[in-house]
């Protein structure tokens, strides 16, 4: 049909999903959010989100609920869902985040999107990491336990990040380690040398550091567990797998939500055992002791 404005078919995570927005400009800024993704078909029952533009920004705060499988988002202007049992979410966002891709990414659509695909075998796990070789390094540990910090300073070497904070694990049909490019998020403090906008996250003043931009989607096939602890003097050492899983079973706030999955995500990525790294204030020695260290599970750079 002339005038047709065709929606996004795009491959997120290697899951199908489909973004309709009628707004030309909002669908230019979508398509430039998640430009990392390839357009085009995937395996699956595809997600859907129809995106449109509505009433202007009012100042609200945003809040999100979930109750069973849906998921309700509002505030400033914003008004949407997902509802996982048929993989569809549609919102309403104000017309001022047209232009904004990072902006209507963060505040908006990644929370639809992310709330259907964790929910449809991309189970998240509370982990920074970057790659060596086809391996991901996962560092976990509970808030403040310097995942950010390490990022920053594996990003300095010039290492692929996938991300500071959350991964999502594909089980099926193989493992795999995706990550979701955005922002690491770190107190200005912690990022010397790393120029980047402030903004509020979690009431903490945080600087946005952007992370270079991926050539292909964020994505390792093996992964090797390193569990953070901070102590006075950086030492790596092996733990069993048993160990592993029983600290990463400890769900925090938002990941408990998918307890079973996240347990059988756990054990696959701990299946090959784990290492528990003590760090100290120094996040470059840190990440030159994961390299050095580690071994054959991390040996794979060219």
């Amino acid at each position: 049909m002339p005038g047709q404005i065709l929606p996004l078919a795009l491959s997120i995570m290697d899951r199908p999903v489909l973004i309709q927005a009628a707004d030309p400009a909002l669908r230019a800024t979508l398509a430039d959010a998640y430009a990392v993704w390839p357009a085009g078909p995937a395996d699956g029952a595809p997600i859907s989100l129809a995106m449109r533009t509505g009433s202007a920004a009012g100042g609200a705060p945003t809040q999100i609920e979930v109750e069973g499988a849906r998921l309700i988002l509002t505030g400033d202007g914003i008004d949407g869902w997902a509802d996982a049992s048929t993989l569809s979410a549609a919102c309403s966002v104000p017309e001022s985040l047209c232009g904004q891709p990072a902006r209507l990414a963060e505040e908006v659509t990644d929370t639809l999107l992310l709330f259907l695909l964790t929910r449809s075998g991309r189970v998240p796990m509370h982990a920074a990491a970057f790659v060596r070789g086809s391996i991901a390094v996962l560092l976990a540990g509970p808030s403040g336990s310097g995942k950010s910090t390490l990022t920053l300073a594996a990003m300095s070497r010039g290492l692929r990040i996938l991300s500071d904070d959350t991964v999502y694990i594909q089980l099926q049909p193989r493992l795999r380690i995706w990550g979701f490019p955005r922002p690491v998020h770190v107190f200005p403090a912690d990022a010397p040398g790393f120029i980047g906008a402030t903004r509020l996250r979690g009431g903490k003043l945080k600087a946005a550091i952007l992370t270079p931009p991926p050539r292909e989607p964020p994505v390792a096939d093996q992964a090797a567990v390193v569990l953070l602890e901070r102590g006075k003097n950086i030492r790596l050492e092996p733990v069993a797998a048993s160990v592993a899983t029983a600290e990463l079973s400890r769900l925090e706030a938002g990941f408990d939500l998918l307890a079973r999955e996240s347990a059988k995500a756990i054990e696959a990525v701990t299946a090959r055992g784990a290492w528990r790294l003590t760090l100290a204030r120094d996040p470059d020695r840190a990440i030159e002791t994961i390299i050095r260290e580690l071994g054959d599970a991390v040996r794979q750079i060219p």
